[in-house]
């Protein structure tokens, strides 16, 4: 019968880390744990409660499903120091919670004898399952929902940082605003990003046929063109793919980070991800928001997943009494 029951279990620096494992029947299980990590620093719940959602799916078709609150969050023990929420941000984007995430296939593997593992997560978590599973091949293949490719830097770094399509968009709105008196007031008091609005206004200038609208934009430095690329992203991405672990990525159709990937990510490592192009795949769920908020997103969420990881971990075939 399936279950959901409390555990706890310890990091590497003995915080004790408060969660919820999703057991399925012992007859349909698959010997797989889905590890559902935390979304920045969010719960093990998710937003509007979509890793439950998730793991009621998931352990009815034989997985395990383990979500956890990281060190300093939610029901788990430590502390969270920082003032600044951007720099808890690039702390998780670059390995804050990877140690938890090791603790917890550890436990896994030796209280329930699993020891194969899907890392998922949205956000913070999957880049974390990312950088776990580069360095841990008992992560076997990543289900990454909407993965960040870039450090946050606030608002003001967003504009500095946006990619053609970003600027384009940035262009397109305000230009559609001009007609109203609201969109004037912002711009006169202040409340306007500046650098975002110039920065697209620079981009539809006259530029040389081979140079990108964000590069025309972009401010130029002594060592180049200024980048918020994530430098641990590319090297654990492709780590993981030629270890030969599988790997579905499912981004929000409006929401910025598939451009950041596509522009910041896969356009620099085209050659390399051309042939490790087989174990990986990208899809996009059309006009969502970054954390799923309408129940038929969450439904077209749950059908990609359910169908990709059956292929990447099929069901157990039995063998038939007589």
């Amino acid at each position: 019968m399936n279950k959901a029951r409390c555990v706890s279990f310890r990091n590497t620096e003995g915080v004790t880390l408060n969660g919820m494992l999703h057991e399925p029947d012992a007859q349909m299980a698959r010997g797989v744990c889905v590890l559902l990590l935390s979304p920045g620093i969010k719960g093990r719940v998710g937003p509007h409660r979509l890793y439950l959602k998730m793991a009621d799916r998931l352990m009815g078709m034989g997985f395990h499903v383990l979500r956890f609150d990281f060190a300093g969050l939610g029901d788990s023990e430590g502390a969270i120091d920082e003032s600044v929420l951007a720099d808890v941000y690039n702390s998780i984007q670059s390995g804050r919670y990877v140690g938890d995430s090791v603790a917890a296939m550890d436990w896994m593997t030796r209280e329930c004898g699993v020891d194969r593992f899907v890392g998922s997560g949205l956000c913070g978590g999957s880049i974390t399952a990312l950088l776990a599973g580069a360095a841990d091949l008992r992560m076997r293949s990543m289900l990454a929902l909407s993965i960040p490719t870039v450090l946050d830097g606030g608002e003001a770094n967003w504009g500095r940082f946006a990619t053609d399509r970003q600027l384009d968009g940035i262009r397109r709105g305000y230009i559609s605003r001009l007609i109203k008196p609201d969109a004037w007031r912002r711009l006169l008091t202040g409340k306007t990003n500046y650098r975002a609005l110039g920065r697209s206004l620079r981009a539809a200038l006259p530029r040389t046929p081979n140079e990108s609208p964000a590069a025309a934009a972009s401010v130029e430095t002594a060592a180049g063109p200024a980048d918020d690329t994530n430098p641990e992203f590319a090297p654990a991405f492709l780590r993981f793919l030629r270890s030969k672990r599988p790997m579905l990525l499912v981004f929000s159709g409006g929401d910025r980070l598939q451009w950041d990937f596509e522009e910041k990510f896969v356009a620099r490592n085209r050659s390399q991800l051309q042939r490790l192009a087989s174990y990986y795949e990208v899809r996009a769920i059309a006009n969502a928001n970054h954390i799923l908020s309408d129940p038929a997103w969450v439904r077209e969420l749950l059908e990609l997943a359910a169908g990709w990881l059956d292929r990447v971990h099929p069901a157990p075939q039995w063998p038939r009494g007589n």
